[in-house]
């Protein structure tokens, strides 16, 4: 007897008509919460983090940490820096167990403290990768 056919699917990313893809600049990782083991795609400039679906980061299982801007995480695509910010809410912010109270530089593998969830910063942009366009040489005259 043969065993029936078994179908295939293709699999496609469907682009909405005026909706450009940011290019990723690093994801955060959440090591203990409520949603640990996700990830979070972060990309170029403000990553805005709090449990409302319309932020950056949407850490909405976890109660402790406010609706909409908890915390910031800026990739700053001229420089090639990650920054931590406090947000505008009234829950406060940790880097490395340090309270966050102005930017504060990231570097890979940080722990940013938001309400009850810890997430790692895996950075993609940096010295090694890049999505700015490079200037190109001065001409020679």
């Amino acid at each position: 007897m043969t065993p029936p056919p078994i179908a295939t699917v293709r699999v496609g990313v469907i682009a909405k008509a005026g909706i450009k893809t940011e290019p990723v600049a690093g994801w955060l990782v959440c090591l203990e919460g409520p949603d640990r083991g996700r990830d979070y795609r972060l990309h170029m400039e403000k990553n805005f983090i709090g449990r409302a679906s319309n932020m950056d980061v949407v850490l909405d299982g976890d109660s402790t940490v406010s609706r909409e801007k908890h915390a910031v995480v800026i990739f700053d695509p001229r420089k090639k820096i990650f920054w931590a910010v406090p947000g505008e809410a009234s829950g406060l912010v940790y880097l490395n167990g340090d309270i966050v109270n102005s930017p504060v530089q990231m570097k890979a593998d940080d722990i940013l403290e938001v309400g009850q969830t810890k997430l790692a910063l895996i950075p993609f942009c940096g010295d090694r990768y890049s999505w700015t366009k490079e200037e190109a040489p001065p001409a020679e005259g």
